[in-house]
């Protein structure tokens, strides 16, 4: 029984264990898979009608863009 009693000091007080505590070793998290074709699916769903819609989307940027660098609105 005296074996697992833990060391004292001489005053009594306990003693810190020896050595640093364990460390813990962390490691990164698989990245999810990428979907390459996310972008193309929905024009594949919709069809020349989402590719229309989408084409003119961007055009609809474009011309906000150049009417503020020109400054008309």
């Amino acid at each position: 029984m005296e074996e697992s009693m833990p060391d004292t000091q001489p005053s009594g007080a306990l003693t810190p264990p020896p050595g640093n505590p364990p460390t813990a070793v962390a490691t990164s998290a698989p990245l999810p898979p990428g979907d390459s074709s996310s972008r193309s699916v929905p024009y594949r769903r919709k069809g020349l009608r989402g590719l229309i819609d989408a084409a003119l989307d961007g055009l609809d940027v474009l011309a906000d863009r150049i009417a503020s660098a020109a400054q008309l609105r």
